[in-house]
């Protein structure tokens, strides 16, 4: 009975980090990356991770914190913002129309001469 119990603990505590190693996959898999810093808009800034291998730098990415990176490119490395947009509240969308004036009233004024129409 003490075997049977000490086997399963063992199997409980080899499994768990493998539960770990796939939410890492599963969050690497999830990390965008752009080079537009636009894509960030909203989102929180973490920090800046630099690597020579994508793979890596998702890695670095998600260890961080984040679930974006916004590239750039040096001679021999890749280098990425990082920032967490996930659970972040999008910046409300404007439905007003900007204040543009409206046109001044009355007839435009003519042509300037020499300009044919």
């Amino acid at each position: 009975m003490k075997s049977l119990i000490w086997i399963v603990l063992l199997s409980t505590l080899m499994v768990g980090p493998l539960w770990a190693a796939d939410e890492e996959n599963f969050a690497m898999a999830h990390v965008r990356f752009s080079t537009e810093l636009a894509m960030a808009t909203g989102c929180i800034r973490l920090g800046q991770v630099m690597d020579d291998s994508v793979k890596d730098l998702r890695r670095k990415i998600v260890r961080t914190g984040g679930d974006t990176g916004i590239l750039s490119f040096g001679p021999d490395k890749m280098y990425a913002q990082v920032f967490r947009c996930a659970g972040v509240a999008a910046p409300p969308a404007s439905n007003t129309v900007p204040d543009i004036p409206p046109p001044p009233r009355g007839t435009p004024p003519p042509p300037p001469p020499g300009v044919s129409q």
